[in-house]
């Protein structure tokens, strides 16, 4: 394993082979008769260094479809490293020739830079002549040979895990070296996500809409971009009622289509909306919490406290302290049918206390450990106030019906009963995350076991957390 991760082949799969931009020479003498060398030799030294397979290259083809009237001449290793820059090049050569008569002969002089663009600076100068015959062609493969291996020499690859280009650019280079079919540069629905992510060439996409998203965009807009000539879009719609770019939704899983030409073949793009069920989800929000239950027994309304415990008396509530309170809970997503937005939910409840009572005698110093285990579920009617995209509130009533066991041990003896529970409070709702399903949940709550004769009150605060769907 070591000799292989020491290996060419696996260091080189980290490196980034560095991308030349090939300028076009300058004729530094104006003259017409050979202004084709610019490009040609520019040309010759560029699919010469592709032959070294050490460097990505590109010629300013691209450039002159992005600026035709961009400039080549008298560029010095500042000017060329910015142009280099607008083809995420990290290289690039510049040159110039001139022709001079050498008696009947005519001799051409070239000279070329090479230039780290990343550091603006010169790194390979090259000078040579040849005379304007079949030797003219021999010396420029030469001469891109000795700039491609110094190049070589001076500039490493670089490190790609490090080395980031623009990807506007790199997208931008793509598209230019292979045109797409595409006329929209850019497609985006405001607030929302594509899927996939744009792309000129794909067609189809999906955009997702949660429950919090209709309410957030009751108005979907999109924007877009073009590529190459300036086009309005055809737009159609399935279940849209669009204004220039402000579509309202008005059915379930709407389409939206762009279309370059009202033609029946024209290139489109296609969005289809995923929107949610309009009856709700089965289940719009459940929750879990936990908290502390503070208990007390009143004799009110010929309800009775016993001082004592005894035999065939009923317990000594009184000294009956919680210890523990569990809740979950759900809120159905359809089937809410009450008015003024009061929502009903299904809960369910389990809570633990103990006490020491006395037995027989009030002031008995000996004290009997009376334990309480109660679960039990009912319903409950609230009433939600959003205030801000954060916090929210709710104040419920609610009921539930108890399973009681008070046990002195878990496997002794017990009395088991029923307790009839209502219940008022106040939830409050703290989004963790403006976009997040999930909301810490704060409750105050004060109710009631009641019994033949008999009630255990309790108040309790409890701390928990809520999942919404709707």
């Amino acid at each position: 394993m070591f000799v292989w991760c020491a290996s060419p082949a696996a260091l080189s799969a980290a490196e980034l082979k560095r991308r030349v931009l090939v300028l076009p020479f300058d004729n530094t003498r104006k003259n017409k008769n050979y202004n084709w060398m610019s490009d040609s030799i520019a040309q010759n030294l560029k699919d010469d260094l592709l032959k070294s397979e050490r460097f990505e290259v590109l010629d300013v083809t691209l450039l002159r479809k992005i600026d035709p009237n961009m400039k080549f001449q008298n560029l010095d290793a500042k000017n060329a490293s910015a142009v280099a820059a607008r083809l995420n090049c990290e290289v690039a050569v510049v040159g110039r020739f001139s022709v001079r008569k050498d008696g009947k002969k005519e001799i051409v002089t070239f000279e070329a830079d090479g230039v780290d663009a990343l550091e603006t600076q010169t790194v390979v100068v090259k000078n040579t002549e040849a005379p304007i015959n079949a030797e003219i062609f021999d010396t420029v493969d030469k001469l891109a040979q000795s700039i491609s291996d110094e190049l070589a020499a001076k500039l490493r690859p670089l490190d790609a895990a490090s080395f980031k280009r623009n990807n506007k650019l790199e997208i931008l280079i793509r598209r230019l070296e292979n045109p797409p079919k595409g006329f929209l540069d850019d497609l985006q629905i405001i607030g929302l996500k594509l899927n996939p992510v744009f792309d000129i060439d794909t067609f189809e996409y999906e955009v997702a809409m949660t429950y919090d998203d209709m309410k957030e965009f009751p108005k979907v807009k999109f924007e877009y971009q073009y590529w190459g000539d300036r086009k309005t879009p055809v737009v159609t719609t399935e279940k849209l009622d669009c204004k220039n770019e402000d579509c309202t939704i008005t059915g379930h899983l709407p389409v939206l289509k762009l279309a370059a030409s009202k033609k029946p073949d024209a290139v489109s793009y296609t969005l289809r909306f995923k929107t949610p069920d309009p009856r709700g989800p089965i289940i719009g929000r459940w929750w879990v919490t936990a908290g502390y239950p503070y208990m007390k027994s009143f004799a009110l309304a010929g309800q009775s406290n016993p001082d004592a415990i005894e035999p065939g008396s009923k317990l000594q509530l009184d000294a009956m302290k919680g210890f523990g309170f569990l809740e979950a809970g759900i809120v159905p997503g359809r089937w809410q049918f009450l008015p003024w937005n009061v929502r009903y939910a299904l809960t369910m409840q389990a809570g633990y206390g103990q006490g020491e009572m006395a037995q027989y005698l009030p002031d008995n110093p000996t004290k009997v450990k009376i334990q309480l285990l109660t679960i039990g579920g009912g319903v409950r009617l609230d009433r939600l106030f959003q205030l801000g995209r954060v916090y929210s509130l709710a104040p419920y009533i609610g009921y539930t019906t108890h399973y009681q066991r008070y046990f002195r041990q878990i496997d002794t003896g017990f009395l088991q009963t029923v307790g009839f529970a209502p219940e008022a409070g106040l939830n409050q709702y703290f989004r963790l995350g403006r976009r997040s399903p999930w909301q810490l949940m704060f409750t105050l709550a004060a109710g009631s076991y009641i019994y033949s004769g008999q009630s255990l009150f309790y108040g309790r605060v409890a701390l928990g957390v809520e999942y919404v769907i709707w």
